[in-house]
Order: C-alpha cells, then structure tokens, then sequence
C-alpha cells in the first residue's frame, strides 16, 4: 500500500521509500509485538539504511554553502 501511495505521487527517491518501509515495519513490529528467537536482523537493516539516510541528508545540509 505504501509503495502504491508514493508511486502515485510520482515519488522517485530512494530514501523516501526506505524511510516509509522503515517507519511501517517498526509500527507493525510495535502493535504485534511478535515473538522473537533470534536478533531481529531486518529491523536492524532497516534502522542502518535509514540512519545513513538521515546522515547523508543532514550532511547536505549542513555542508550547502
């Protein structure tokens, strides 16, 4: 559904995907609450490419003359 709304904004940008994968999968894991054996290693992929997300953009930000 999110990949449906985005795409219909004509959104093209990576990070803004992956900032919405983000925030839906740690909404879900947060209402479900499922039970865990293992490190929950896609939460920690996820919350890796987002932090580099933030990080790149902050970067920009701050290095624009």
């Amino acid at each position: 559904m999110a990949v449906s709304a985005l795409a219909a904004l004509n959104e093209s940008r990576l990070d803004v995907y992956v900032s919405m994968f983000t925030l839906i999968y740690f909404a879900a894991t947060a209402v479900f609450r499922p039970r865990r054996q293992t490190w929950d290693f896609l939460a920690l992929a996820l919350l890796a490419a987002f932090t580099y997300v933030v990080a790149v953009r902050v970067l920009e930000i701050l290095l624009k003359p």
